[in-house]
């Protein structure tokens, strides 16, 4: 058989070519890009987003090939070496009779014991056990090994296979196809051009295989390229491909030295570049136990069309670390999942053929997709907003509402180097000291507050305080926030102590207590606003956080924090801060339950007293987290979160820096932010207790913040609380 690769590609006037997508991949705008990747996605299948429900059987974990890149094989006589007998495999079948399932999944290593007769009488027995379920298993590589064991053709152990029960081949094994990278992660294993004759060969029995790229460790673009290229240049051939799946790499327990696997903001551009270049392979998939779920949202608004589905059992991918959390454990999850984005979730097998959907909760929303950009008013909007004019309330709603999120992100970044020209990312070395969770508030949003006197309530002692200060100065930290609750136990003279003991253990910033707090503390000394501040300031506090603006709408905060400052004391505390010299940064915490109109609100007064002050530094979006609270509201997506941070940068014309939310959104969504107007990756160091009380428990150090903006070819920069520059990598 001819190798796949040396065929001849056949050509359309419109075809992207090599140099093309190697053009795109490197150097394309990040929001124009997804949004061309979402107009051919919508173009093939509008907003149909499919999924299987899969039972997963690996049949053993020992494997001849002992890859480099693979952490699920196991040398025979490790302790943890297994082989899943034909009798073990049948009860597995067994107990999953009555689940529903679409699919069995089954793809193991090479190990003498399991040939080709061990295949044929699982798949048979799968058949007789489900019979309407689709059976995808054995890669090429497992394919080839059964052959050369067998003696056989590989035409003739597919057919063999086919007749058993086997409907599909998976893309397992394929890698990167050039031969110089396989040398080096996978010498053992059988060639690019074998794998791809191999599925060739499947494709001439009509048998529909999926292809696959693993990528994100040592390959450069153009070998993915090249790797995409052959698979594009097979499918003119066959049209046997129902899918690609690209596979970011998880470095943990591999034996390749790679520390970080492919970041969000490197597989939001394979995917979305895949989905342009491999115009005749029907469907993108993106594995969901494989990346993040704010970032699995935001790859379906770039290109994907297809979610994997559900996955009992699977070994492989958790075997490299991914995890467990990203899994869908039922149909009904993976819906909900789906019509929150305003997408219609489509059950099917995986050869794409449909199941019925009577599962499918029957009052979720499935909201449009804003894509309409013919109304007058909003193409007003996108025109003030690209010429960088002042947007009224009445644009800003319209730009939330109505414009792809994808173009909001273009005009932002150009709004964003408007700002802060260059290609710096700035981030701040940095602690937060979480005094105490006693509150008197007690907000409903608020999964960290406790009463005074309850079991698990808190208070650090001045000298606990200090003793982190003095840990987090050590460790290169420049600037501590100090936040807590309305503790009644802890008057103004204590927070005086507190900040001169702080101040005296050396060069740190004090970027602490919120307006709630400072509020808060005048009303319980019978003074003023200004003269609290006066008084912290002249004890060493140097600024001001934005926390408790929350949504800065009284009808909101009437519903949601009724006893905290109302939206003008909170603007009062600042302007009065401000006035006085310190710094602040502002906030918002959006998904609260309000509506556009008051989102917007929200920006504008921010807005209004910053004409009026020029006092803040930077704007901070954030989602909020409703996991433990008391009030159970949907949470907010990733592509609403871009939304937001487009949106901010849009209408805060006047404030120079927009910060990515890691703490709530996780390190790839705050990546992608850097692409959709903020330039700011905010702090590092942070001993994070209230957010991550609601369940979002991201982690970042310093060494991951200057590799996440490294690897989007921006330039780390280490700033001050002020936006000084410390270091410049």
């Amino acid at each position: 058989m001819t190798p796949a690769s040396e065929q001849d590609v056949s050509t359309t006037p419109d075809r992207i070519s090599c140099d093309e997508a190697l053009e795109l991949l490197t150097r394309a705008s990040l929001p124009e890009l997804m949004q061309r990747a979402d107009e051919r996605r919508r173009a093939m299948h509008g907003d149909q987003t499919y999924f299987v429900h899969s039972l997963n059987i690996n049949p053993t974990n020992r494997c001849e090939n002992e890859c480099e890149l693979c952490a699920f094989w196991r040398d025979p006589d490790a302790t943890d070496a297994y082989t899943v007998t034909l009798e073990a495999a049948e009860q597995r079948l067994r107990k999953a009779a009555a689940s529903g399932l679409t699919d069995l999944h089954i793809v193991g290593g090479l190990a003498p014991e399991i040939d080709i007769d061990y295949y044929e009488q699982c798949f048979r027995t799968a058949k007789s056990i489900l019979p309407t379920v689709c059976i995808q298993g054995l890669t090429a590589v497992e394919i080839h090994y059964l052959a050369e064991r067998s003696g056989l053709p590989v035409s003739d152990v597919l057919g063999r296979l086919q007749s058993a029960g086997l409907d599909a081949l998976p893309g397992g094994g394929a890698e990167i196809f050039a031969s110089s990278i396989r040398a080096q992660i996978c010498p053992n294993k059988i060639s690019g051009d074998t794998w791809l004759d191999i599925h060739a060969a499947a494709h001439v029995l009509g048998m529909p295989t999926n292809a696959t790229m693993l990528f994100g460790h040592i390959e450069s673009p153009a070998d993915q390229i090249d790797h995409m290229d052959r698979l594009r240049r097979l499918q003119d051939r066959t049209g046997g491909f129902a899918a690609f799946i690209p596979l970011p790499f998880h470095p943990g327990g591999t034996r390749i030295d790679i520390t970080h696997g492919p970041s969000g903001y490197e597989i939001a551009r394979t995917v979305a570049l895949a989905r342009l270049f491999l115009d005749n392979i029907p469907h993108i998939r993106v594995l969901a136990n494989y990346v993040d779920r704010k970032l699995l949202e935001v790859l379906t608004a770039g290109g994907v069309d297809d979610l994997g589905g559900t996955s009992q059992e699977e070994r492989i991918a958790r075997a490299a670390g991914a995890p467990d959390d990203h899994r869908f454990v039922s149909v009904d999850d993976m819906f909900t999942f789906v019509r929150r984005l305003g997408l219609t979730p489509r059950l099917v097998n995986s050869v794409y053929v449909s199941v019925d959907t009577n599962t499918a909760p029957p009052d979720a929303p499935c909201a449009p997709l804003p894509t309409d950009t013919t109304d007058p008013g909003l193409v007003q909007a996108l025109k003030k907003a690209a010429d960088g004019a002042r947007l009224t309330a009445t644009d800003a709603v319209r730009l939330h509402d109505s414009a792809p999120f994808q173009q909001l992100g273009v005009l932002a970044q150009a709004a964003c180097a408007r700002h802060v020209p260059g290609d710096a990312a700035t981030y701040v070395v940095d602690r937060i000291i979480s005094l105490t969770n006693v509150c008197t508030a007690g907000c409903r949003f608020c999964a960290f507050h406790v009463a005074p006197g309850a079991e698990r309530a808190f208070a650090l002692s001045r000298a606990e305080v200090v003793d982190t200060v003095k840990e987090a100065i050590t460790a290169g930290a420049t600037q501590i926030l100090i936040q807590g609750g309305l503790n009644p136990d802890l008057d103004l003279a204590f927070y005086e102590a507190l900040l001169r003991e702080v101040k005296a253990q050396g060069d740190i910033c004090v970027h602490s207590l919120s307006p709630a707090e400072i509020a808060d503390l005048a009303a319980r000394e019978g003074i003023s606003v200004r003269d609290t501040l006066v008084r912290l300031q002249a004890a060493g506090l140097d600024s001001l956080p934005g926390g408790g603006a929350e949504i800065l709408v009284d009808d909101v905060r009437q519903r949601v924090s009724p006893d905290k400052l109302d939206s003008d004391g909170w603007l009062n505390v600042m302007r009065t801060a401000q006035e006085l010299g310190l710094r602040t940064t502002a906030t918002m915490v959006y998904g609260l339950g309000e509506t556009t109109a008051q989102r917007v609100e929200h920006l504008m007064k921010i807005r209004a007293l910053q004409d009026q002050t020029g006092g803040f530094t930077a704007f901070i979006p954030w989602s909020f987290q409703p996991t433990h609270t008391a009030m159970p509201l949907e949470p907010q997506t990733g592509v609403d979160y871009l939304r937001m941070v487009a949106l901010a940068r849009l209408v805060l014309d006047n404030i120079d820096h927009v910060q990515a939310g890691w703490v709530t959104e996780g390190p790839d969504l705050a990546q992608l932010a850097l692409f959709f107007g903020a330039d700011d990756f905010g702090g590092v160091l942070m001993e994070e207790l209230v957010v991550s009380a609601a369940g979002a428990d991201y982690s970042v150090t310093r060494d991951d913040v200057v590799a996440l903006i490294t690897r989007t070819g921006l330039r780390p920069v280490q700033r001050t609380t002020q936006y000084e520059v410390i270091a410049d990598a």
